[in-house]
């Protein structure tokens, strides 16, 4: 992003990172072989979970789930290349 976030987009945009955060910690709790389901489990919530007051599309909601899906994939991935990277277990 070039322009500068408001006080209300850096608040949202902490509070994805921490949703994204402890979406990725639950999901590398299942063993490798359930995690697609915990992956499904998400989504489905993401899909199901939208109050009327936001007043969000199906569309939008949709492109949401996909990108937010995108993005916790991409930390569960760096999280566990990480923890190799130190010796660790994922």
């Amino acid at each position: 992003m070039t322009e500068e976030l408001t006080e209300q987009q850096k608040r949202a945009l902490e509070a994805i990172k921490a949703s994204l955060h402890r979406m990725a910690t639950k999901v590398l709790e299942a063993p490798r072989s359930e995690r697609e389901a915990a992956y499904e489990i998400v989504s489905k919530s993401i899909l199901k979970w939208r109050p009327p007051e936001f007043n969000v599309s199906d569309n939008e909601a949709v492109d949401f789930e996909a990108k937010y899906m995108s993005w916790l994939r991409a930390l569960v991935s760096h999280i566990e290349r990480s923890r190799g990277e130190r010796g660790g277990t994922a």
